[in-house]
């Protein structure tokens, strides 16, 4: 084979290890999106839980501190559902419940660290 054909050879495959890398990194980006969309889903139901329960029925720190520990005990592995964690769970749904449909939105987007600073 000659130098010509080996150069070109490498080129063409220069490109499709680009193309490649390029289609795993935009898949990699969509599926932390839809992680972070999905976790927020989640974190939101648990807050709407919490503050609706919590107003009718007057729960307070003991329940949530309870259900910190049963999460644990059923989840052993999973990490982010500290009492204060469910706090801010609670939090972050009763700030943007009362906010229009396009603000949760576009807060559906931002990673959950950032809801909790703002």
């Amino acid at each position: 084979m000659s130098k010509l054909a080996k150069k070109t050879k490498n080129s063409d495959y220069s490109v499709i290890l680009k193309q490649v890398i390029t289609e795993i990194k935009s898949a990699h980006i969509a599926v932390a999106r839809r992680v972070n969309a999905t976790m927020l889903d989640m974190y939101w139901n648990i807050g709407r839980n919490l503050s609706c329960e919590g107003s009718e029925k007057g729960y307070g720190a003991s329940v949530v501190e309870r259900l910190a520990v049963d999460i644990k005990n059923e989840f052993p592995n999973l990490k982010g559902f500290s009492p204060r964690n469910l706090w801010n769970m609670k939090l972050f749904y009763e700030f943007y419940a009362a906010s229009d449909e396009k603000l949760q939105r576009k807060v559906a987007v931002l990673p959950w660290r950032h809801n909790i600073l703002i």
